[in-house]
């Protein structure tokens, strides 16, 4: 019950920030993360793309493609319960509405190798300051993070998704640093 109320309350917070609030505290999100990568020479970045009330991540897959970057972003397989990250090379072309309305990327999007994977920007309802985060409760992310530990993952977040405590489980994977609107987390 605990998790659960951390994440509702968490959710209930998010969503209650307007969207002008959203899109002034994303873009400085994706600024700082954006020099971030530059700054550290990511080449290869999967990143998650947003819905509802998420860190918009809109303008970092522009940046990133306009970098020359190797860009993914998750497809989820219900039928094996994972995510399989497609290259994006156009957001015009290579998008298309899943049918609970958010983006992903086309089936007509080559597979990109996990290996390969450099960085990988997670979505999350909360985290904590080990890093430790809070999704939907499907587990994608914590099976997939498990197959990469060449990766680094990353969590975007408003500031106000930073909890004490997310009560995390044997299973759970943290990111190594968090982006919010204020800075980075090192965890």
């Amino acid at each position: 019950m605990e998790r659960e109320g951390v994440r509702a309350e968490v959710l209930r917070e998010r969503d209650g920030l307007s969207p002008e609030v959203r899109a002034v505290f994303s873009r400085r999100i994706v600024d700082s993360i954006t020099r971030w990568i530059q700054r550290e020479g990511f080449d290869a970045v999967m990143l998650y793309l947003s819905m509802r009330s998420e860190v918009e991540t809109d303008g970092l897959l522009e940046g990133l493609l306009h970098a020359g970057k190797q860009v993914s972003a998750p497809v989820v397989d219900t039928e094996r319960d994972c995510l399989i990250p497609r290259r994006i090379r156009s957001k015009k072309t290579d998008l298309v509405p899943h049918r609970y309305g958010m983006l992903e990327p086309s089936p007509a999007c080559p597979i990109f190798p996990i290996a390969e994977l450099q960085l990988i920007v997670v979505p999350g309802i909360a985290f904590d300051r080990k890093g430790y985060r809070l999704g939907y409760g499907k587990g994608f992310y914590d099976r997939f993070l498990a197959n990469c530990p060449h990766a680094i993952p990353i969590g975007l977040a408003y500031q106000i998704q930073v909890v004490e405590d997310t009560f995390p489980e044997t299973w759970d994977v943290p990111v190594r640093y968090i982006f919010t609107e204020t800075g980075r987390i090192d965890v």
